[in-house]
């Protein structure tokens, strides 16, 4: 293998990008114009010292990690694979925890199928984090989509833990989209920003297949709700889920 295609594969290059990466992240929050809207939801869990479960969607979560109160212990789900190395590594910097694994499957055929992929060792895992007292970053939506559907991977982690789910969205108005599953957002610095917090959503330990399809779908909606109520404060109509890059 050629010098130079083993450096960029080694730990010592995805360490640099890392911090290069989150480097930029506190960048935007830090030069960033933020309106925060029912911060008091999560301020009550944190003055209480009680974890929750942080929903959010994939591809509008690069800055929420900068909110977190750093004395309280918190882990985002991180996959294995792909660019995994890179995100733990910039949530290392950024101050936050991890948990490798797949994203928590729907159903029994997919839990299956994602064992080779630490499904079911990172629901246990998270599941284990939170009866210890500390909080999960977990995105609702699955890849490879279809985005800003929720699955049933993040009711059930409710259930088995008995901590609610609490939506959550931050954006900017200065911003780059992607043209991949989920829009991902790059959020740009020097811009007017919102951080809004939902309603918590609880998911009794005995709930029935019905009350779970019900709680999936709050979630689905909090989020939404959310992810809008952001847009709008940076003066944007609702994202859409439209192909192509654009940065505005």
């Amino acid at each position: 293998m050629p010098v130079a295609k083993r450096f960029l594969k080694s730990d010592a290059f995805t360490t640099f990008v890392a911090w290069l990466i989150a480097l930029f992240i506190k960048l935007v929050r830090r030069t960033g114009r933020f309106e925060t809207r029912r911060g008091e939801i999560a301020a009550s869990f944190w003055s209480e010292d009680k974890p929750f479960i942080a929903a959010t969607w994939h591809g509008q979560n690069m800055i929420l990690p900068t909110f977190w109160h750093n004395w309280r212990e918190m882990r985002i789900l991180v996959s294995r694979h792909g660019d995994g190395e890179i995100v733990a590594g910039v949530m290392h910097f950024l101050g936050v925890g991890t948990i490798r694994g797949a994203g928590v499957p729907k159903g029994e055929e997919r839990l299956y199928k994602q064992k080779g992929k630490g499904g079911a060792g990172a629901l246990r895992a998270m599941v284990r984090a939170l009866g210890e007292n500390i909080s999960i970053g977990l995105t609702a939506d699955l890849p490879p989509g279809p985005a800003r559907q929720a699955g049933e991977g993040i009711v059930m982690l409710a259930r088995l833990s008995g901590r609610p789910i609490v939506p959550v969205a931050a954006t900017t108005r200065a911003r780059i989209r992607l043209n991949n599953w989920d829009s991902f957002t790059i959020n740009l610095p020097f811009s007017k920003g919102a951080l809004v917090w939902g309603e918590p959503i609880l998911v009794s330990r005995d709930a029935t297949p019905e009350e779970i399809e019900e709680a999936r779908q709050r979630v689905e909606e909090g989020l939404n709700a959310v992810a809008a109520e952001a847009e709008q404060i940076c003066g944007r109509a609702p994202l859409a889920l439209d192909r192509g890059v654009a940065a505005h």
